[in-house]
Parts: C-alpha cells; sequence; structure tokens
C-alpha cells in the first residue's frame, strides 16, 4: 500500500511539473499558504478514522484483552459451577460412605446383642463384646451426626432425620437388651424381639435413605455432567465470541486504516491528473495523518511552483504580445492605441493614464488613458516632478494620505486612494510615465503591476524608437538651413501624386545673382536670403502643398490640384509679399525667376522637370525676376547653351603666376 502511495505521489510530482503552465490565468502569490480543503476533497475523519494509528492498534489490544477477560470469566464461572457440581458429588460420596457405615453400625450392634446374649456366661468375652458395642454405638451416632449436617434436599434431609431418630431409639433399645442380658439372659431373649422390630425399623429407614442417597448422588453426577459439558460449551463460545469479535474489531480497523490510507490515495492521485487544489483533510496526528499533510504540502509547493510557472508565462506571454504589438506600429498615435488596449487587459476597473513628455522634453502631457475606466488624473507637469522619473523606477503608493505617499496624490476630490507609478523611459533618458489609480483597499495586484513595469519599458522603448526614427526621416528628407524638403523627398512626394492620379503645377524657382550677393555681403547675408524666401514662401502654402529646396539657391514648389495658370498666380502673389518683405530691411534685397510646369503637359517627372527648368531659364534670358510658364513643346527643341549666372573674371595675376 506504501508504495503505491509512494509511486502515486512521485508520478504527481512528475505530471505537476508537466503541466502546461500557460493553462491558468495566475497563481496566487500566497501560495506558500495551505489552501482551504475543496468541498469534495477526501475527508479524513469521523469514526475510527479519527483515532491515530497507535490507537486503533491498541483498540485491537484492548478487543484482545477484554475478550480474553469475557472468555476467564465466563470459564471462572463455568470452571465454579463444575467445582461446585464435583464437590457435590463429593459431599454425597462421604454422605453415602457415612451412610453405609452407619449402615454397618446397624449391623454391627445387632450382632453385638446377639454375641452379648450368646456369651454371658463368659464375664470377659461379654465384656469384650459390651466395649465393642458402645463403640459401635458411638460410631452409628456419629456417622448419623455427620449425616445430620449435610445440606440435603427437603425429602433426604427429612430421611436422614427419621433415621436417626429411629437409629437413636435403636440404640438405646440396644443398650438396653444388653443390660438386661448381663442381669439376666432369659429376660435379655424375652425382650429381643422388641431390638428385632427396632432393628427392621431402622433397616426399612436405612434403605429408604439409602435410596433416597442414590438417587441423589445420581441427580449430582448427572448435574455435574451438565455442568462440565455447560463449561465446555460456555468457553468454546466465549471463545468463539472472542475469536469473531477481535476478528471484527481487526477488520473494522484494517478497513478503517485501509480506508484513510484509500483517501489519501485519491488525493494524491487527483494532485497527479493535475487537481492541484485538492487537499485531505487530516484529523489525526499519526503516521497516516503526517502523509497527508506531506502532500498537502506538496501540493501546495507544486501549486506555487507552477503558478509562478504560469505567472512567468503568462508574463512572458503579455510580453511576447505587447512587443509584436508595438512592432506593428509606426506612429505614436498607433502606439497610443496599442497601450490603451494593454491597459484594458490588465485591468477593466483601475483608471490609468500615459503622460509623455513634449518636443522640448519640459512638459508632460496626457497622450491616452485608459478605454473605459478612465485616467487617474495626475496633475504632475515636469518629468523631473515624477518620483518614479526621479528614481527611475517604478513605485507603489498603497495609500495616498500616507507619510510617505507622493505628493502629487493628496487631496484628491475622490478621497483616498492607492497608486502605482512606472516611468517611461528610452535608453536611459525619461520620455514619460504610466500611472495607475485605485481604492485604497483594492490597490493593484502584484502581477499588474508587473505587466504596468513591462508596459511601461515597451512602450518608452517603442515610442523612442519611433521619435528617434521620425527625426532621422526629417533630418533624411528636409534642408538643414531651411527645413524645406530635399531633392529626394521632394520626387517621393511627386511619384506619389503621381501614382495616386492627382493633378499638380510646379514650380521651379532660382534666387537671381546668388553667388555675387554671397561675395558682396557674405555667406551669412545668402544663409539669411534663403531663409527668408522659404520663409515667404511657407506663408504663402496651403495644406498639402510641397516646398523643397533642390540645392544651392534653387526651390521648387509642388501645387496640388492646381494648374501651371493658378501655379503663375500664386508665384506673382509670392512676388509681392517677398518684396514686402524684403521691404523691411531686415535682410539684403533680392529677387527670384521663376518656371512653371503642371501635371497636364506630362506625367513623366523627369520630363515635367525639364519643362519647368526651361521656363526658368527663359525667364533668367529675359532679364530675371519673373515668371514663365513652360511648354510642353520646349522637350522636342534643341537646349540652348546658357551663359552661367555669374561669370568668372580673368585673373591676371594669377596667369601670371601660372606663366613662371
Amino acid at each position: 500500500m506504501q508504495a503505491e502511495l509512494s509511486a502515486a505521489v512521485d508520478a504527481t510530482a512528475a505530471r505537476a511539473v508537466r503541466a502546461d503552465p500557460a493553462e491558468g490565468d495566475t497563481a496566487t502569490t500566497d501560495a506558500a499558504r495551505a489552501l482551504p480543503p475543496t468541498p469534495d476533497a477526501a475527508q479524513h475523519g469521523g469514526g475510527l478514522k479519527r483515532l491515530p494509528i497507535r490507537a486503533r492498534l491498541a483498540l485491537i489490544a484492548g478487543m484482545m484483552l477484554v475478550a480474553l477477560v469475557a472468555v476467564s470469566v465466563i470459564a471462572w464461572q463455568a470452571l465454579e459451577q463444575e467445582t461446585a457440581a464435583a464437590t457435590a458429588v463429593v459431599r454425597l460420596s462421604h454422605a453415602q460412605s457415612l451412610h453405609q457405615d452407619a449402615d454397618m453400625m446397624h449391623e454391627g450392634l445387632k450382632g453385638d446383642v446377639y454375641e452379648l446374649l450368646v456369651r454371658t456366661a463368659d464375664p470377659e468375652a461379654s465384656g469384650r463384646v459390651r466395649d465393642r458395642l458402645r463403640d459401635n454405638a458411638a460410631r452409628f451416632r456419629g456417622n448419623l451426626s455427620s449425616l445430620s449436617a449435610f445440606a440435603f434436599p427437603a425429602d433426604l434431609a427429612a430421611s436422614v432425620a427419621e433415621t436417626r431418630r429411629q437409629a437413636e431409639l435403636y440404640i438405646h433399645e440396644a443398650e438396653a437388651v444388653a443390660q438386661i442380658a448381663n442381669l439376666d439372659p432369659e429376660l435379655g431373649l424375652a425382650a429381643l424381639s422388641g431390638f428385632e422390630s427396632r432393628f427392621e425399623t431402622v433397616k426399612r429407614a436405612m434403605d429408604a435413605q439409602t435410596d433416597l442417597l442414590a438417587a441423589e448422588i445420581a441427580a449430582t453426577e448427572q448435574a455435574s455432567e451438565r455442568s462440565a459439558a455447560n463449561a465446555r460449551l460456555w468457553i468454546v463460545l466465549a471463545g468463539c465470541c472472542a475469536a469473531v469479535i477481535a476478528a471484527v474489531t481487526v477488520h473494522l480497523i484494517n478497513a478503517s486504516i485501509r480506508r484513510s490510507l484509500r483517501d489519501v490515495g485519491a488525493i494524491a492521485t487527483r494532485i497527479e491528473e493535475g487537481d492541484l487544489a485538492a487537499r485531505c483533510t487530516i484529523a489525526s496526528n499519526d503516521e497516516i495523518g503526517a502523509l497527508g499533510h506531506a502532500i498537502n504540502g506538496m501540493a501546495a509547493n507544486l501549486e506555487m511552483t507552477i503558478g509562478r510557472m504560469r505567472a512567468d508565462s503568462a508574463r512572458e506571454a503579455f510580453n511576447h504580445q505587447l512587443a509584436e504589438a508595438l512592432e506593428m506600429v509606426h506612429t505614436e498615435y498607433e502606439a497610443y492605441g496599442i497601450v490603451g488596449r494593454a491597459m484594458n487587459a490588465m485591468s477593466d476597473s483601475h483608471p490609468m493614464e500615459l503622460l509623455l513628455s513634449d518636443s522640448s522634453e519640459s512638459h508632460l502631457e496626457q497622450a491616452t488613458a485608459h478605454p473605459t475606466a478612465g485616467a487617474p488624473g495626475c496633475n504632475v507637469d515636469l518629468p523631473f516632478n515624477c518620483v518614479a522619473v526621479c528614481r527611475g523606477t517604478a513605485m507603489s503608493f498603497p495609500d495616498s494620505e500616507a507619510l510617505n505617499a507622493c505628493p502629487k496624490l493628496r487631496g484628491r476630490p475622490a478621497g483616498r486612494i492607492s497608486a502605482t507609478c512606472v516611468p517611461v523611459t528610452f535608453m536611459g533618458r525619461a520620455v514619460g510615465v504610466l500611472h495607475a489609480s485605485g481604492p485604497v483597499d483594492r490597490p493593484l495586484a502584484a502581477e499588474q503591476a508587473d505587466r504596468l513595469s513591462i508596459l511601461g519599458g515597451l512602450t518608452g522603448a517603442r515610442i523612442g524608437t519611433i521619435r528617434a526614427f521620425q527625426q532621422t526621416q526629417v533630418q533624411a528628407s528636409t534642408d538643414s538651413l531651411t527645413g524645406l524638403l530635399n531633392r529626394r523627398a521632394l520626387e517621393q512626394q511627386m511619384r506619389a501624386l503621381t501614382n495616386q492620379g492627382t493633378d499638380f503645377a510646379y514650380i521651379l524657382a532660382d534666387l537671381d545673382r546668388f553667388k555675387l550677393l554671397n561675395d558682396t555681403h557674405g555667406h551669412q547675408a545668402g544663409d539669411t536670403a534663403l531663409r527668408v524666401f522659404s520663409e515667404v514662401m511657407r506663408s504663402n502654402t496651403r495644406d498639402g502643398d510641397l516646398i523643397a529646396r533642390l540645392g544651392g539657391e534653387e526651390f521648387a514648389v509642388i501645387l496640388a490640384g492646381s494648374s501651371a495658370v493658378q501655379a503663375r498666380d500664386w508665384t506673382e502673389r509670392l512676388r509681392q509679399r517677398l518684396a514686402k518683405k524684403l521691404s523691411e530691411g531686415k535682410c539684403v534685397a533680392f529677387t527670384a525667376s521663376f518656371g512653371i510646369a503642371d501635371s497636364s503637359m506630362t506625367r513623366n517627372l523627369d520630363e515635367l522637370q525639364a519643362i519647368a527648368d526651361v521656363a526658368l531659364y527663359v525667364s533668367k534670358d529675359e532679364g530675371r525676376d519673373r515668371i514663365t510658364l513652360g511648354d510642353a513643346g520646349s522637350l522636342t527643341k534643341p537646349s540652348p547653351r546658357h551663359a552661367p549666372e555669374h561669370p568668372a573674371g580673368i585673373n591676371v595675376r594669377l596667369l601670371a603666376n601660372a606663366k613662371d
């Protein structure tokens, strides 16, 4: 039985370790606790099962002792009855012996009387006969007296009493005849008839007594035999009863022990099958109780271990799913949606919010909140005004009114709350904070707080990556001086418009005599002129229009949904605003020339740029500071060779040095 139970326990541990840790939601971290027994747990209590093994074995010994005592008492009583019957037989035998001796004395007295009558002539012989007569009379009386002392039945006692009375008369008669014969033998012979009459009376009484005594002896012997038989029967019955009682007791106690082991084995089997909540309810502190407690402890430890495994698995699954979800988003807005869904998955009743720093990294703004429970409404405005951000670790506050609670939690209109704050960081830099709150008596559970920390770490990594990527994209697609798109970015946007079939106008602009401006006023003045021109163009565009610096002093503008004629009007307004801006005197005055084309002329980007480029050089050739509409037919004409905008002068000194 113990071997089977040990095998079941070993199998339990093996199966519990093989259990799928992802099956359950969480395991209470209080699993070190001994869980209360389930309603269907084996109830190891009640009846004999409440007694320890030692008590049950002692009960067997006690029952055996009681049976032995009972057998001994019954045997003792039977033996006493048999002894009493045997004693009665012995006493009756003794009484019979006395009776027979008395009967002999009765006969002896008669013989003594007769012999005395015969020997009266011999005094010496007569004296001996008289002495013998006295002895026989005394013995006769003694025997009858002894018989009278026996406790006989009433009829036999009456017979003994009557025999004694007749015997006494008989003895008196014998003594009288002997005395008369001693004085006168003739008178003695004459009195002999009365003596013989007494003799016959006593003889009849003695015979009657003999019959009664024989009958009593026979009855007593039968009673003795019955007592012996009854004693043997009672001893056998007592032995059988004791054996039966002992066997039943041993069976019941053995059954209770087997039942206890079976109950413990059933719990072990249930644990082996994966029911780790099953427990033995132990009512005794014996070996079975110790085994049950050991199995309970093993189940609790297994439940704790598997609970931790399940919690770890759930945490890893949450981590993996959240990481995959965040990897699939490419904008902060999409990431906020994932964060909101993660908040709802963690808890549907605890308010949560994500606060992120702005581009200046000096203010915190709410990025998203719990979709159903809302936001805690934390009023922290600067990243480093948050305790969790300052300490760089998650902080939990069980009571907002506690002495060591975060100051931002105190004085809430809703009253006392609990809170958990997790810093959101990227590469060691704080980019925000996650806040979660709840009632004082129902704070975030340890697993929820752990998931909130995971959410903070992964959110910080993804948002930081998105921001860094966006910054890199901006740097790769914009001009560092003016902040406008560069050539590559503009061409990508033009291709997108072309692929979408959107009509647009393409304006090519070039600052006039820009090299001369640089040479005359310096490169700083040239950079200022480029920035001013960019600002004027930016202020003159609509949403959806694109402005780019193609390089040097050359710019391009895309007006979505516009034609070349509309673009010319837009460019004219641009020239007027530029003149007004330059009239303020904050920048060296300059002009620009423009060439315009639109997508109706061609859908080929290279050709469209070529048309605008030809129109631009027409503006240059015609005196600059003017607008020229492109012509699709210019693509078939030979391209004129344009003189340089700023022809280089001849350096005579340089030539002289070269000759030397």
